[in-house]
């Protein structure tokens, strides 16, 4: 028993460490920034992707696939910028969340091509079920954020530090 509390006393200080937060936050702005800019390169193509999946009703699925690039990019910015971070976060552990339904569905319908997840980047295309690995991989790190709160180096830290009154 006292193996397994200090296993996860190790397991939360490495999950709550400041600089794995920094790292975070920035490789997951990078990934959002890069995949919603491929998505908006890609515009009405890509819409049509999300409708042909049929997981959403096809008003819904095009106004989905309408926002989320803008959505990708604006999350991306804002973790980059430690900007809202927990904000950000929170968001983006909803889009991977959205993506891993998209991808066990896919997976689950037998459907096993590229996801789509970059837009027409060709070096970053991924099998479904390699993309459905690494949206698990991006909600571990939005987690982590959310948890940690993503301070470091970050505008939050200097824009909403609370300054204790003096008095005298």
């Amino acid at each position: 028993m006292k193996a397994a509390g200090r296993a996860f006393g190790a397991f939360y200080r490495a999950f709550t460490n400041r600089y794995l937060s920094f790292f975070f936050r920035i490789a997951l702005g990078l990934i959002f920034i890069i995949s919603g800019a491929a998505k908006l390169a890609e515009g009405a193509a890509f819409v049509g992707l999300v409708e042909e999946a049929n997981i959403l009703p096809h008003s819904l699925a095009r106004a989905y696939g309408t926002a989320l690039p803008y959505v990708e990019i604006i999350i991306g910015a804002l973790l980059i910028l430690g900007l809202l971070s927990r904000f950000a976060a929170g968001i983006g552990s909803l889009a991977a969340l959205s993506f891993i339904v998209g991808n066990s569905t896919r997976l689950y319908r037998g459907l096993y091509g590229e996801c789509g997840c970059f837009g027409g980047i060709a070096f970053l295309q991924f099998s479904t079920r390699d993309a459905l690995i690494v949206d698990v991989v991006l909600l571990i790190m939005a987690i982590q954020i959310l948890v940690h709160k993503g301070e470091f180096l970050s505008l939050d830290s200097k824009v909403f530090s609370r300054k204790i009154p003096v008095t005298g």
